[in-house]
């Protein structure tokens, strides 16, 4: 469990640590959040705890021959936190939809970071699904909604994730 939080949280800083641009974001028709996103390859975005969140710079998206994928950013809420967001999808073959609960048999979750510590959908007590809409060698589009539980440092309480969407080339 501690090599898997290890693992998680680096995961984290390594999006942290990636750089941005000056790019004012996407002008996609379809968003309802109100604060522009910014990541510089597309759209990922969220609502914690009823505030919006959005992507900064590149968001990492990397799909392996195994069918696993992981994206990956960090970002800011209306309310100025800062929260990585890291999410592994396993078995992702094309369009559907899977389970980021604790317990689901492809290992699919998704992590959230942020100063005061981390949570986890795949922590006992933790659920969410996401469907992805559009997969492609250099695309991925789709939606997602979770409760992630409390994993480390001195994270306290569930997060409500909503609202979930990305829609990213890599």
């Amino acid at each position: 469990m501690r090599r898997r939080i290890s693992l998680a949280l680096s995961l984290v800083l390594a999006a942290a640590a990636c750089g941005g641009s000056s790019d004012s974001g996407s002008t996609d028709p379809n968003n309802t959040n109100t604060q522009t996103p910014t990541a510089t390859n597309g759209v990922f975005t969220a609502v914690i705890n009823g505030a919006t969140w959005n992507a900064v710079g590149t968001v990492s998206v990397s799909r392996g021959s195994n069918n696993f994928v992981g994206i990956s950013g960090t970002g800011f809420t209306t309310g100025t936190n800062g929260y990585s967001f890291v999410i592994g999808i396993g078995n992702a073959s094309g369009p559907g939809t899977y389970s980021l609960s604790f317990g689901n048999v492809a290992g699919s979750e998704l992590i959230v970071g942020a100063l005061t510590g981390g949570w986890g959908t795949y922590f006992n007590g933790g659920t969410g699904s996401l469907t992805i809409t559009t997969l492609s060698t250099n695309h991925i589009a789709g939606t997602f909604t979770a409760d992630p539980v409390p994993g480390s440092g001195g994270a306290t309480g569930t997060l409500q994730i909503r609202n979930g969407r990305f829609d990213l080339t890599f």
